[in-house]
C-alpha cells in the first residue's frame, strides 16, 4: 500500500477534503491518513518543512517519500495525476532513489544548499 499524508487547515482543506476522500475510495489499495491541524500538534507540519496547507505526500512501499505536492484545489489534479503514477505502477522508483542518493551525497559534501565551502 501507499500511505498518504493530508493535514486539514480550516478553509482551504474543507474544500479539498470532498477530492482527497474520492480518491481514497478509487484506490483502494493505497493507505490514505487525515492528520488534522491541532493547538496539540501544529507544529507538526513546520517539522515536517511544509509551507501551505492543504498539503499531501506520497510514499512508496520501497523508495519511502517520493512525492511532497500542495493539495489546494489548483494543484490538486497534479496530486491525482501523480498518485496515479505510482497505484498503477506507472513511475520509475528506482531513478527516483537513486537521483535521491546523489543529492545526499551531493549535500553531504557541499552543504545543504550544494554549494562548495
Amino acid at each position: 500500500s501507499h500511505p498518504i499524508t493530508h493535514i486539514t487547515h480550516p478553509q482551504a482543506c474543507k474544500a479539498i477534503a470532498p477530492s482527497f476522500y474520492r480518491l481514497a475510495i478509487n484506490y483502494t489499495d493505497a493507505l490514505f491518513i487525515d492528520v488534522p491541524v491541532t493547538p496539540e500538534n501544529s507544529n507538526l507540519h513546520q517539522g515536517l518543512g511544509i509551507a501551505s496547507l492543504p498539503f499531501g505526500h506520497i510514499y512508496h512501499p520501497t523508495g519511502g517519500l517520493v512525492e511532497e505536492m500542495k493539495m489546494s484545489k489548483k494543484f490538486f489534479p497534479a496530486f491525482a495525476r501523480a498518485l496515479k503514477t505510482y497505484v498503477d505502477k506507472n513511475c520509475n522508483v528506482e531513478e527516483y532513489e537513486e537521483a535521491n542518493a546523489a543529492k545526499k551525497v551531493a549535500s553531504d559534501n557541499y552543504g545543504i544548499h550544494g554549494k562548495s565551502p
